[in-house]
């Protein structure tokens, strides 16, 4: 509440196992009481049995794919409608790999393997095609602008960056950032 409050566009649910904000099949009773839009459940490499009973369960609106999902699962859970899915970078982007998803509602670059590290930016300053982003992976309220200013994403993803331990949001963290968001120009901020 306290980032849908600060004005946050999207809240996100992890349910991927091995998180410390990981959450089960149960809490989607509480969530789906938020009254609040653009709930976004996050997974990784789970059943897509699993993923579509969360989804209804919480009333998500999108599923973050965080592992090895191909690209026709991706359609079958709702593609462009339905499915932010999420690219590893290093230091390097691989292209191929991003338009064979292209299929989806967002493409979410991330660090990946979690650590709160951010990856150059710079390699996404200019994506060879038209490319609606998000950006995640170290993105804090001090660096988030010039995240923002170096790639121009459409959005982005913020989890222990406004965390004050894991699992644990600090409001100052997540109003300073979202603010920071705002002063960026962007309009699609997610938290979880």
């Amino acid at each position: 509440m306290l980032a849908a409050e600060a004005g946050a566009d999207f809240l996100g649910f992890v349910f991927a196992p091995g998180s410390p904000r990981s959450l089960a099949l149960s809490d989607c009773a509480w969530i789906r009481a938020l009254p609040c839009a653009g709930k976004v459940g996050v997974f990784r490499n789970q059943a897509p049995s699993f993923v579509e009973e969360v989804r209804e369960a919480g009333l998500l609106e999108l599923v973050q794919l965080h592992g090895q999902e191909p690209p026709e699962l991706c359609h079958a859970l709702g593609g462009r409608e339905r499915v932010i899915k999420a690219v590893t970078v290093d230091q390097q982007v691989d292209w191929g790999m991003v338009a064979a998803y292209a299929e989806v509602a967002r493409i979410l670059f991330d660090r990946g393997g979690g650590g709160g590290q951010p990856f150059p930016w710079r390699l996404l300053a200019c994506p060879p095609f038209p490319l609606a982003f998000w950006v995640a992976g170290g993105l804090k309220p001090g660096n988030v602008g010039g995240a923002i200013a170096t790639c121009h994403p459409a959005g982005v993803d913020v989890s222990s960056g406004v965390e004050s331990a894991p699992g644990r949001k600090d409001p100052v963290k997540v109003r300073a950032f979202i603010r920071a968001v705002r002063q960026g120009g962007l309009r699609e901020t997610a938290t979880g």
